[in-house]
């Protein structure tokens, strides 16, 4: 129960972020990645990535019902490769200096990408419990 119930935290968590860089790009990419004045590509770039999380989101959420293990590994997969895209740049080029950039990225990417995954695992090997 308590791995269906921080999976549904986890796909809320990106179903939100996802809605908050379609509904609003602008102020996503200002809070996020520091650009205060996004172009016709930042914008389709958001989209794209916002889809992403949407999917990724939906199938974590999905996957807290009886029988839908499988959702979680579908759901967990983007945010866990995203992660690893952030962890290489930390490893290649360092951590941000900005502690808040630390954190947004090591919580809110990293571990939130690397919990989801394990949690997804968890929850796919309980089958159809």
């Amino acid at each position: 129960m308590v791995v269906r119930l921080l999976l549904a935290v986890i796909g809320a968590f990106h179903l939100g972020n996802g809605l908050t860089m379609l509904v609003a790009p602008s102020s996503w990419a200002a809070r996020v990645v520091h650009l205060n004045t996004p172009d016709h590509l930042h914008f389709h770039f958001i989209a794209d990535i916002g889809m992403a999380f949407l999917a990724s989101g939906a199938g974590l959420l999905l996957s807290v019902r009886k029988g839908a293990g499988a959702f979680a590994i579908a759901g967990a997969a983007w945010p866990f490769l995203h992660g690893l895209i952030h962890t290489r740049e930390w490893i290649m080029g360092g951590p941000p200096a900005a502690t808040a950039d630390l954190l947004s990225e090591g919580i809110g990417v990293i571990l939130v990408g690397v919990l989801g995954v394990a949690l997804a695992w968890m929850r796919f090997r309980e089958g159809d419990a």
